[in-house]
């Protein structure tokens, strides 16, 4: 334990690590007085004892930031004067080469580790399943960039609800991380270049793992997560004939491509092209519209339930010093009739010196879940809900801003991105930097 806080009060002295002079940027002093107008956002090392894929997607967003703030003051982003045409194409060919040799490898492997053991593990340490074999490949350019969560399970163990569980978790996890920093640059009114190939990276995981999906469910292709997802919820739906799925690959794919209508993705790829690579500069502000005080965003995008695919209305506000996401969700009717929810999350609710607390409130309709074998044990159903506050205090820790982070809540029966299925007590304990 001892040995543990000793590394995490280390890693916390490298996310504060600031970059040395030489290396600054024209642009970073612009950024500095647009964070005075901003809401503080803490990095959090959260835990809770399930290990769940909440805590685990902010954590690593924390441990990304802090390796990249390394690199960046160790390494900068400018080595010469690009005050004409051969500074300016050495300077770009110098950030590119960083980018595919450092960048790329760092923030690409962030996202599959997630995926396999953030997302994957994540329910299989919620079913209690042992033994689990991970395995990745070296991120790109040394490798493919794959990874794998899987484990042998004989006899009728687990429900399709389940099954599905492990199926949608590496899924599940990608929206987890890019919802965290959608919201951590409207608190801050900006993108940092390393954050921005994180979610971009994400998302292009996440959307082209669909559309790559062979078709066929007939065929002896091994399943990828979201082959098998297809196959497993027509199969709990009655239609095992894979000839003649009621819901097929093509249609998933379909659906998939509502993730495109997310403004952060142009913004990602701007912040990683034009700004860094072009202008090498770490940050740019972040665009958003504008009605009367309140700053806005929008995305929509496909997820994918134990029940069928849903659809979620992302609404990303920030006004005063409170930045909230209010997220609408429809499922798809092809299994199910009538089934969605709401949830609302408000940072910084309030704040009273050193104290400041979050809340997340999320209500759901929903079909019942089903646990332990197949067709297994019906739980839940009908209306659900969950509900957590979130509290930070702040405090001087050899001349930097740390903070403390207890969560409480709870949550009932049934599906909710990166919560177990049953119900459960929300506890999350951590420490972090308030930037």
């Amino acid at each position: 334990m001892k040995r543990t806080a000793v590394l995490a009060t280390f890693f916390l002295q490298i996310l504060s690590a600031q970059v040395p002079l030489g290396a600054q940027n024209v642009a970073d002093s612009d950024s500095s007085d647009r964070l005075s107008q901003s809401v503080r956002s803490p990095l959090v090392l959260l835990f809770d004892p399930a290990l769940t894929m909440r805590s685990g997607s902010e954590t690593i967003i924390t441990l990304h930031h802090g390796i990249t703030r390394a690199e960046d003051a160790l390494l900068g982003t400018h080595w010469f004067s690009e005050d004409n045409f051969i500074g300016k194409t050495g300077g770009v060919l110098a950030r590119f080469a960083k980018l595919a040799i450092l960048d790329v490898p760092v923030d690409y492997f962030s996202v599959v580790l997630s995926h396999e053991y953030i997302g994957h593990g994540a329910r299989y340490r919620e079913l209690g399943i042992d033994n689990v074999h991970y395995a990745f490949d070296p991120p790109p350019p040394y490798g493919k960039g794959g990874g794998e969560a899987s484990v042998s399970l004989s006899g009728n163990v687990i429900s399709y609800h389940e099954w599905n569980g492990i199926t949608l978790g590496g899924l599940e996890v990608h929206s987890l991380i890019n919802r965290n920093l959608g919201l951590r640059w409207m608190a801050r009114k900006e993108i940092q270049y390393r954050e921005a190939l994180q979610y971009f990276w994400s998302w292009q995981i996440d959307y082209v793992y669909v559309q790559e999906t062979t078709e066929d469910l007939t065929s002896n292709v091994k399943d990828n997560d979201p082959r098998a997802y297809i196959r497993i919820l027509n199969r709990d739906n009655g239609y095992a004939d894979p000839n003649n799925p009621h819901l097929t690959v093509r249609q998933l794919k379909s659906m998939a491509k509502l993730n495109l209508a997310n403004p952060f993705v142009v913004f990602a790829m701007f912040a990683g092209l034009k700004t860094y690579l072009w202008d090498g500069n770490r940050s740019t502000e972040l665009p958003t519209l504008r009605f009367g005080e309140v700053d806005y965003l929008p995305v929509l995008r496909a997820g994918w339930t134990p029940f069928g695919p849903d659809f979620h209305l992302e609404n990303y506000l920030r006004f005063g010093n409170r930045v909230s996401l209010v997220e609408f969700k429809i499922g798809d009717q092809t299994f199910h009739k009538s089934w969605g929810g709401i949830g609302v999350g408000l940072r910084n609710m309030c704040s009273r010196g050193r104290f400041s607390a979050d809340m997340h409130l999320d209500v759901w309709k929903q079909p019942a879940l089903r646990f332990g074998g197949i067709p297994g044990t019906s739980k839940g159903g009908g209306v659900g809900g969950a509900f957590s506050v979130r509290g930070y205090y702040d405090f001087d820790y050899a001349g930097q801003p740390l903070v403390a982070v207890l969560e409480l809540g709870y949550k009932s029966v049934g599906f909710l991105e990166g919560y177990p299925f049953d119900s459960s007590p929300v506890f999350r304990i951590g420490i972090g930097l308030r930037e």
